[in-house]
This record gives structure tokens, C-alpha cells and sequence, in this order.
């Protein structure tokens, strides 16, 4: 499938049916779903040219009732730092969430590790529980430990989905192979070996039972990993739908992560047109979560709740490096603060306020989510804390054709900021990044993403107005990520240890 023409520059294809808070009548509050893949990259889909088979991605990309974003951001370049984005609004540096959560693997809590996510933090799930939603979590958190580590080390705090707003859930702490026996969750998977040799360590799912028990999941499920999560996540939206209940219901998938091994069936698919065993498994993972959307969007129509349910679709960050991720001529990959780290495939569908298919070139951020939510209910903070993200629902509506608050990712800092770093920021048409150590910009870089996809021209020098602009903007961010630091407290930043390990219960 050829890339789709950007003819939809900032700009409305058609306006969809506008539909304002009074609108919302509270019987009819809508469902909102939030699907996230990990490392997938803004190439792999077929419709931005990828080789593997995305047709239900395709179909709900093209469909009258979405908004296909192709300038949808992840919150950072890795794993952690997006997915405490996508639950608090917030840019992930604010409360500590450095990098990809170690946990249990973390020896020397001396040094300024990444946090777990903070309980002092207020998510999109506790927002919703709060306004008599249902609230579910299903798949990868990397955001904290499930249990106390071996050693009974108190300043590694506990933090898991229950603690965050979710009423129901079943998670991995980390990442987890794509197809595998799972510790006993895939005993009937069709899954071999692939190109890897071996099977990957046993990763299992997790929850809690009752306030203090985490529980190991065994029952025997046939499938790959997006179809297991789909399996938990089809009980939970049924029964939603024949209660009447409204429901939050947040999926973020471990597919493509690696070690990604593709079921016997779909592997066949790829080998049969000549891709190696590498390619035949990472398009055939991607494959299965793209059979998994289909059948979530055929169960909200089945149960009659499609035209109130909000579905929003995404990836944590870039493709890894090394493996057959493509970005489709974006720069830069996994862990980079270039397009290729943080522009990922984005797509929201909301049939009662979306009425007219568009291909819109509005950037979008995963730390929308909350603030949009929150539009959609009516519902003020419950306090000044800084929020990065912006209420999209304007856009959704057809009343926003320019973002009004510039999106800013920070990768690589630590609690005391004088290591070397990366910030950069981007608004509708130019993006500056920056390099700091000690408080000082070493150097910088301008794109005109509008006109340049590939940030492949720095224009720093012929538009120094905007440069300094920009500049200004990013120093003024990462004095307030600062004052947040502050307020929070993370491991390695000195006296504020002490704050940091009486904020949490262990």
C-alpha cells in the first residue's frame, strides 16, 4: 500500500460532528480504550509502507469515523518514561521516571536510578474510577515492582497497576516475549523456536487477589501474547457492556518487543514470500496484534457500544535498533529524541464525534490522554501540578487546527541534571533539540518537520530568531521539570532520598 498523501497539512479534510461537554449526557459517557504496542516503529504498518500485514489497522485507519495521526508522539524514546505519560498527562522526568525501569535488577540504589511511578502521582484510571468508571489493565507495565525484592530492600517502593486506579488487572513487570510457554500461561501455543535458538526466559502475568497477595496467572491460553491479553480483555469489555457500565480499559501490548517469535501459523506467512526467520517473526508478532484490533473492533460492534467507545491507538517509542523495524524515512530509532525515537503510528476512533475519515498532521503526544479525559467529563484538576499534555477533544471536534502548547520529550537525565542529556521541543512545523551538561546547551539542532520529514537539514544558523525561541522555551521547561524533581524527590538526588522513600508504602 502506497504512504498516504499529506494532503491534510494542519488542516480539516472534513469536519467531523462537533459535540461539546454539555453534549455528554451521563448515561451515555463514552468507553475509552488505549492500546499501545512496544517498539513499533512509524514504518512497520502497511499503511505507511510496512511489510508486514496490518489489514485491520488498514481498515480502521481508512475508516469514516478515525482521525489517522501521522504526527502522533510518544512521551520519550523508551519504554518507562512513555507509559508514565500516557497515566499522568505529565512528561515522565517530572517525577523520576529516567529511563527503563530496573526494579529487581537494580543493585546500587546509590546512584540516580529510574523510579518506580510514584504514588503521589494522579492518573487517567484514578480520574475515571473516580467518576464511576470501571477500570482495567491488561499487559506490560515497566512502571514498578509487583512485590517486595529478595533483600527486602525498602527503597525500591512498590507501585503496580491496583495501586494506580485499576480496578482489575493482569500484568508482566517488564517485557515478555511475544510467543513462549510463559510459565505456564502458553503450554498449547504453536510457538518454535524462530530465528532465536531457544526459548526466552519465562516471564509471568501478575495481580492482586486481595490487598496484600500477588497472584501468579497459570491457566492454559492458546496463542500469541496479543492474543492472550485479548483474551483477558474480551471478558472484561462483555461484561462492561451488559452491565452498562462505563469502562477504561488500558492495553499496552508487548509486541515487538524483543524477543519476538512469531506463532507457527503466521511465521509460515512471511517465510513462504522469502523473509528470513528474523523478518518472518517480527512481521508475524506485528501480524498477530493487528488480528487482535480487528477483533476488538468487531466485539464494541457486536455489543452495540462501538459509536460511544473512544478507541486511541499507539506505541511506546521507535523501533529497536538491530532488528527489521522500519521508520519510513524518519530519523533516528529507539532511544533517540528523533523523529524515528518518538513519531510511532497513532489513530483515535470515536464514531459519535468523529463522522468523516481524515489524515491529519496535527501532532498528538501520549500524554494527551489525561487531559482529554478529563475535557470529555467535565472534570477540573484537583490541583496546580504542571501538566504537559493538552486536552485533544477541541482537535476531535474539528475546532483546533494548531496545538497550542509545544510538546517537549527529555531523555538521559538524571536527579541531579549535571550529567550530559537530550531535550528537545516541537510545536506545529519546527523542532529544536538541545544537548545539556551541567545546565549548559553544548549544542543544537532546528528541522522544519513540516517540509523536512527526515530532519535532515539543521536550520539553526538561517533562522537564529526561531532558534532562540525555541531555546528560551526548553530552558523554561527544564527549570519547571526541575521544580518538579524537587517536589517529588527521587533516589540519587541527595536529602531528597529520605522524601522519596516515605512518599511510598512498601
Amino acid at each position: 500500500m502506497q504512504f498516504i498523501e499529506r494532503t491534510c497539512i494542519l488542516a480539516l479534510c472534513v469536519l467531523p460532528v462537533v459535540l461539546s461537554n454539555s453534549d455528554i449526557a451521563v448515561e451515555s459517557r463514552p468507553n475509552v480504550i488505549f492500546a499501545m504496542a512496544d517498539d513499533l516503529g512509524w514504518g512497520d504498518v502497511q499503511y505507511n509502507n510496512g511489510k508486514a500485514a496490518t489489514p485491520n489497522l488498514n481498515e480502521m485507519a481508512h475508516s469514516p469515523n478515525t482521525i489517522l495521526l501521522q504526527r502522533y508522539y510518544s512521551g520519550g524514546p523508551v519504554c518507562s518514561p512513555t507509559r508514565g505519560t500516557v497515566l499522568t498527562g505529565r512528561n515522565h522526568n517530572r517525577y523520576c521516571v529516567w529511563g527503563a525501569n530496573t526494579g529487581q535488577q537494580t543493585r546500587d540504589f546509590k546512584i540516580p536510578e529510574t523510579m518506580p511511578l510514584p504514588l503521589s502521582e494522579i492518573t487517567v484510571a484514578e480520574v475515571m474510577r473516580d467518576a464511576g468508571y470501571s477500570t482495567a489493565f491488561y499487559g506490560k507495565w515497566h512502571l514498578g515492582d509487583f512485590k517486595k525484592l529478595d533483600g527486602g530492600n525498602k527503597k525500591w517502593p512498590i507501585s503496580h497497576p491496583g495501586q494506580h486506579g485499576f480496578d482489575k488487572w493482569w500484568a508482566t513487570e517488564r517485557s515478555a516475549s511475544t510467543c513462549t510457554l510463559n510459565c505456564g500461561c502458553f503450554p498449547h501455543s504453536k510457538c518454535v523456536l524462530g530465528h532465536y535458538g531457544k526459548r526466552p526466559a519465562c516471564i509471568n502475568y501478575h495481580s492482586n487477589k486481595t490487598a496484600d497477595t500477588i497472584t501468579s496467572w497459570n491457566d492454559p491460553i492458546t496463542g500469541d501474547d496479543s492474543h492472550y491479553i485479548w483474551y483477558l480483555a474480551k471478558g472484561f469489555i462483555t461484561k462492561q457492556a451488559e452491565s452498562k457500565t462505563p469502562f477504561f480499559l488500558y492495553l499496552p501490548f508487548h509486541t515487538v518487543h524483543i524477543p519476538y517469535i512469531a506463532t507457527d501459523e503466521n511465521r509460515e506467512k512471511y517465510l513462504k514470500q522469502n523473509y528470513t526467520k528474523d523478518q518472518a517473526d517480527y512481521y508475524g508478532a506485528i501480524t498477530a496484534l493487528d488480528e487482535v484490533i480487528g477483533e476488538l473492533r468487531s466485539l464494541l460492534k457486536e455489543l452495540g457500544i462501538r459509536n460511544n467507545t473512544l478507541v486511541w491507538i499507539g506505541s511506546d517509542n521507535g523501533p529497536e535498533r538491530n532488528t527489521p523495524g522500519e521508520t519510513n524515512g524518519l530519523r533516528g530509532r529507539k532511544r533517540m529524541l528523533y523523529e524515528g525515537g518518538v513519531r510511532v503510528p497513532g489513530m483515535i476512533e470515536w464514531p459519535d464525534v468523529i463522522s468523516s475519515n481524515k489524515v491529519s498532521w496535527f501532532p498528538v503526544i501520549s500524554s494527551d490522554l489525561l487531559p482529554t479525559v478529563r475535557d470529555i467529563l467535565g472534570i477540573k484538576p484537583s490541583d496546580d501540578r504542571p501538566i504537559d499534555g493538552i486536552s485533544i477533544l477541541p482537535f476531535l471536534q474539528g475546532k483546533m487546527n494548531h496545538r497550542n502548547q509545544s510538546i517537549y520529550w527529555g531523555f538521559n537525565i538524571k536527579g541531579n541534571f549535571s550529567n550530559e542529556y537530550n531535550i528537545s521541543t516541537s510545536g506545529d512545523q519546527y523542532k529544536l533539540m538541545a544537548t545539556y551538561q551541567n545546565g549548559t546547551v553544548l549544542h543544537y539542532e532546528l528541522y522544519d518537520l513540516l517540509n523536512d520529514l527526515g530532519e535532515t537539514t539543521d536550520l539553526k544558523d538561517k533562522l537564529p530568531t526561531i532558534s532562540n525561541e525555541l531555546l528560551n522555551q526548553i530552558e523554561e521547561w527544564r527549570k519547571s521539570v526541575m521544580e518538579s524533581v524537587d517536589k517529588v524527590g527521587c533516589l540519587g538526588t541527595g536529602d531528597t532520598l529520605l522524601k522519596q522513600v516515605a512518599t511510598f508504602s512498601t
